[in-house]
């Protein structure tokens, strides 16, 4: 793509961030789904969370929860006296002690702690807690190519157990329990495939609307299915391919540089789920060895 045509493309997704993160300083008390998000961001809803992780560092419901702990965190500083429980409910929180947990486990204390602090302190809390992210992860240089291959694949049968959250959080555990789950009740032969699957439930709130399913394709549909595991037939589709040799540790990094490089280039994406194919075992292939097939769904 010539230069000045993708710095027009990269100014308009980043366009595109600056108004939903508008709409969400403005609604920052309001139960706000990724649709409604996107849509007053004019983008298009199924990928935009990936997008925005892409150029920000953060999900758009990260920025929703920083946006209201920095509210929050101000309206304790400038109102030392005012209730805890109002300011809670003030900033969309249902409850004061949901309040307190989120407050808790990002700045280390309770609300009551930070008003106890010096102002010099809460003043640089406050700083910190309101100044965009540096996403130096989305910088790192991977051992993969930003150039996709357009491939074809064909319908599999997928068996798969799935689990809600941040895709890096919440991935490595569902496969954990997968394995469990299998446990020598599929025979080795029949699985050609190891997939993890990762989409976007815009009906929902937060990271409730972020699915990760981690499953195996087998050569025919399974007569029994292990306790646990839901089984669907993945459709047969184009994808944009990328391949990754090292850490699975990388794959979300990743992720984030190829929806960069894949919004810059206005290659049209399609409304379905993103993969991980992986390649190789992790048990007799060296780290930086390992080879991870990403598939982008595209038009």
């Amino acid at each position: 793509m010539p230069r000045k045509r993708k710095a027009r493309q990269t100014q308009f997704h980043r366009s595109q961030i600056g108004r939903a993160q508008r709409f969400i300083r403005l609604h920052v008390a309001e139960r706000l789904s990724l649709d409604t998000i996107a849509r007053e961001a004019g983008a298009s809803p199924y990928h935009f969370a990936r997008i925005f992780l892409a150029y920000t560092g953060e999900t758009p419901f990260d920025f929703l929860r920083r946006v209201r702990l920095t509210t929050a965190v101000r309206m304790l500083q400038e109102d030392p006296y005012g209730a805890i429980t109002e300011i809670a409910l003030s900033i969309g929180y249902e409850t004061p002690s949901a309040f307190n947990k989120v407050f808790k486990n990002k700045l280390g204390m309770s609300p009551r702690e930070f008003r106890n602090l010096g102002k010099d302190e809460q003043y640089d809390l406050v700083y910190r807690l309101s100044k965009p992210l540096e996403s130096k992860e989305a910088d790192m240089t991977l051992n993969m190519s930003l150039k996709p291959e357009m491939i074809a694949r064909p319908a599999v049968h997928y068996i798969f157990l799935q689990r809600t959250g941040p895709f890096a959080e919440v991935a490595p555990p569902t496969w954990d329990e997968l394995f469990r789950l299998m446990g020598g009740k599929i025979a080795h032969d029949q699985i050609t495939e190891f997939l993890g699957l990762s989409g976007i439930d815009k009906s929902k709130q937060g990271d409730e609307a972020m699915i990760y399913q981690a499953g195996v394709c087998l050569a025919s549909k399974p007569a029994d299915l292990p306790k646990g595991l839901q089984y669907k037939k993945i459709d047969a589709g184009r994808y944009a391919q990328f391949l990754l040799t090292g850490p699975y540790s990388q794959i979300w990094i990743a992720f984030s540089q190829i929806f960069q490089a894949l919004s810059e280039s206005k290659v049209p994406l399609r409304e379905e789920y993103c993969i991980e194919n992986y390649i190789n075992d992790p048990k007799t292939t060296p780290e930086d060895q390992l080879q991870t097939q990403i598939l982008i769904p595209v038009l």
